[in-house]
């Protein structure tokens, strides 16, 4: 049980530390606004939906979705459609004034932000499928009643990691200046359009073989 949770730990903290998905995004920026709590609720919905996918893949599910690509297709369409909407909800945002508190709301929604935006993507049981495959061909991982605890472990990696993300990032946003932010507002979305550009052409190629 120790080793399952160790082992969900730092394959999912590890992975969290490259920060070019669409979570990192989102985080990075309610950080530079020092929305420290909103940012950590997208964190835990992003990785409890995580989890959810490292357990399937322990569990040896991960082949229903390769046997059904068109679900995977579907899934990558919705995701892409999450992504601009969001993108364009953020650059119309980027215009009215920044609300200064964090209401109960608020965080609930950015809860639910980050669960759906991690939940619908099916690259995560790709990536873990073969996460846990090298652990197991390792020898680290354990047997079917060791799950609850891998799962655990692979929640606690993301928010940790977020959580020394923010630290650093709120520490430093004070010396940002105004414009600076403003430049950041333009980029940040943009990166999302580009990734919901790249996942909108593998469903469309998917669905086209």
């Amino acid at each position: 049980m120790v080793t399952a949770f160790i082992v969900g730990l730092l394959l999912s903290f590890l992975g969290s530390m490259m920060p070019t998905g669409p979570i990192a995004l989102i985080i990075i920026r309610n950080g530079l606004y020092r929305k420290r709590l909103s940012a950590l609720s997208i964190a835990f919905g992003a990785a409890l939906a995580e989890a959810a996918y490292a357990s399937i893949a322990y569990l040896g599910i991960s082949f229903a979705l390769s046997r059904y690509p068109l679900g995977t297709s579907v899934l990558r369409l919705v995701t892409s459609g999450l992504l601009i909407a969001f993108a364009i909800i953020w650059i119309i945002g980027g215009h009215t004034p920044k609300p200064k508190g964090e209401s109960r709301e608020r965080i609930g929604s950015n809860f639910l932000l980050g669960l759906s935006v991690a939940g619908l993507n099916p690259t995560f049981l790709a990536t873990w499928a073969g996460a846990v495959a090298i652990a197991r061909g390792a020898g680290l991982m354990l047997e079917i009643p060791a799950v609850p605890a891998f799962a655990v472990g692979v929640a606690t990696g993301p928010v940790l990691w977020f959580f020394i993300l923010l630290r650093f990032v709120c520490r430093h946003a004070e010396s940002v200046s105004p414009e600076k932010l403003k430049i950041i507002e333009k980029i940040l979305p943009a990166g999302l359009l580009i990734m919901a550009g790249v996942i909108l052409a593998q469903a469309l190629i998917s669905l086209l073989k």
